[in-house]
């Protein structure tokens, strides 16, 4: 399964990609199906858990976890990676790359249908592609688009996609994320796209699952794809069940009533450890948490400052004492566990003492006891997802340890949807995220680029809704797309690394290390450093009984 492009979250070393002259095609080109398909391994439902409903179930019209795990199960691309991230065949069984035209030749596989019967044609994919490059459309991808110069049609079964200028990531950054939509499902184009409620909430896709059902804030259902091009998935039925925190998620898990939690809370694990029903599987995800604001507003767009709250904050009792010891302290955007990290880079110690200097340094000076400067009082709202305790419990940390500045901190929750929609806007004052989804084939133009920056008054989507805008991030960012050379891209980014966190460009609090917990009869579980639910076409029961479940 391929997850659709890095999210908002509620290492393996990819091969490098080659480039040489036409003719060269996918070494992976044979038929992708997968081998060793067992028929008694058939049957069961898996409930799964999120305590943020979707948004919209159409690829690219959204960036947060809750929605693009559900997309990953309906819709394909015309390529998708192995568990080490690089591209192998998918939709198209083979590529050719003409180095000198710049341009990419993708046979399709034949005999795809839809998960209405409908064929698969070439048709839907340069619809699919031209879609998410309409300048009208709300893709918050689009800037990874910009690379396209062409997508047409050669036949039925022919895609030949020319790129304007050189994109060394193309693949693994573009197409293996591109899901291929249905064009027929969109006979209003980009309106349907946008704003059809209808389109969104009945997706049809290609993939391993159907979509069924969608109950507002209580569940999203999706049943096997038994005509699936790559052989059914071996469950029957995949339930998203939505809760109201990750302690009732905890809570179901113990008494059976949901068969996976992709990430327990530290504080719940000795107890989910001893349930001997259950068991529980370690991994590290692409990921870095951070505290975001609107760096284009005041206070934010002053270093001084973002560097003053950086210092004033205990990040490491975040790690130890939050995470119980469960993440990495985070100096930069890079994880660990990738070759991009600049291991040289240490995160900023907690310096109440310095931080109270750089605030008297950028004009925020003591008076009764709280920072200001020129009448305006230093007071944020720190605001977080409902049902994130580990969130609501940095907020707090964040409220105690900012008060020692003289700096006022209001913990706010809110509705997933609703924070989104202020995040988009830049409406939000203080608050934690995370962003993740991705492995040594990282690419950070989407997140930190300056033409990546939304502006909902013109309808321009983006994920760079920090406002980042700084000259040296979009320089490397740029060389990075099209350097060939795989350890100079290595240097560049962390080269990046070092910038961001000389310059604070967010205050970057920890990777986290993820346990998920899980009934202990649910088999054959493989997750990526990109992607939890890397296979999990191939998840089976282990129990005849739970496979005669559904």
């Amino acid at each position: 399964m391929k997850n659709f492009k890095q999210k908002l979250a509620a290492t393996t070393l990819a091969a490098t990609i080659a480039f040489s002259g036409i003719g060269l095609v996918n070494p992976l080109q044979a038929d992708a199906a997968r081998s060793g398909f067992d028929q008694s391994k058939v049957g069961g439902t898996v409930v799964l858990t999120s305590f943020a409903d979707a948004v919209r179930l159409i690829p690219f019209t959204t960036s947060d976890s809750a929605s693009n795990d559900i997309q990953g199960l309906i819709f394909d691309a015309l390529l998708s990676q192995d568990i080490n991230g690089a591209p192998i065949p998918n939709l198209a069984e083979k590529y050719t790359f003409d180095k000198a035209k710049n341009t990419y030749t993708f046979t399709l596989r034949k005999g795809v249908k839809f998960h209405d019967g409908k064929p698969m044609t070439a048709k839907d994919v340069v619809f699919s592609y031209k879609m998410y490059m309409d300048p009208k459309s709300i893709n918050s991808y689009k800037g990874d688009f910009e690379s396209i110069e062409s997508v047409t049609a050669n036949g039925d079964h022919t895609v030949v996609i020319k790129l304007k200028e050189k994109d060394v990531l193309f693949l693994t950054n573009v197409v293996t994320g591109a899901a291929v939509l249905a064009s027929h499902q969109f006979p209003k184009g980009v309106a349907d796209y946008n704003s059809n409620n209808k389109v969104h909430r009945n997706p049809i896709g290609t993939g391993p699952f159907k979509f069924k059902e969608w109950k507002a804030a209580e569940r999203i259902v999706v049943v096997a794809n038994k005509e699936y091009w790559n052989g059914r998935p071996y469950l029957d039925q995949v339930i998203t069940r939505i809760l109201p925190d990750s302690n009732v998620e905890a809570i179901n898990l113990l008494k059976g009533s949901v068969d996976f939690v992709e990430a327990l809370d530290a504080a719940q694990l000795p107890q989910v450890s001893k349930n001997k029903a259950l068991k529980t599987i370690s991994y590290d995800y692409g990921r870095f948490d951070f505290l975001g604001f609107n760096s284009k507003v005041a206070p934010f767009n002053d270093e001084k400052v973002r560097k003053a709250l950086a210092l004033g904050l205990d990040r490491q009792s975040i790690v130890s004492k939050v995470q119980l010891g469960r993440a990495y302290l985070a100096s930069g955007p890079m994880h660990p566990k990738i070759p991009q990290n600049n291991p040289n880079v240490k995160a900023l110690p907690f310096d109440i003492k310095q931080a109270a200097k750089l605030l008297d340094e950028a004009g925020w000076t003591l008076k009764d006891g709280v920072r200001q400067k020129g009448g305006t009082k230093m007071e944020f709202e720190f605001a977080y997802n409902n049902g994130n305790k580990v969130r609501e419990k940095i907020a707090l940390l964040a409220q105690q340890n900012w008060a020692q500045l003289g700096i006022k901190v209001t913990p706010r929750s809110y509705e997933w949807s609703i924070f989104l929609d202020k995040y988009a806007k830049g409406e939000l004052d203080i608050f934690p995220l995370g962003w993740g989804g991705y492995d040594a084939n990282v690419e950070h133009s989407g997140f930190f680029h300056s033409s990546n920056i939304p502006d909902p008054a013109k309808n321009k989507p983006g994920n760079n809704r920090n406002r980042i805008d700084d000259p040296t991030i979009d320089k490397i960012l740029d060389q990075y797309k099209q350097e060939e050379d795989r350890n100079k891209r290595i240097k560049m980014y962390q080269d990046l690394h070092k910038h961001m966190a000389d310059n604070t460009t967010l205050i970057f609090t920890y990777h986290p290390k993820l346990t998920a917990g899980v009934n202990k009869d649910l088999a054959n579980i493989k997750m990526s450093i990109s992607d939890p639910y890397f296979n999990i076409v191939d998840w089976y029961w282990s129990s005849a009984k739970k496979r005669k479940g559904n």
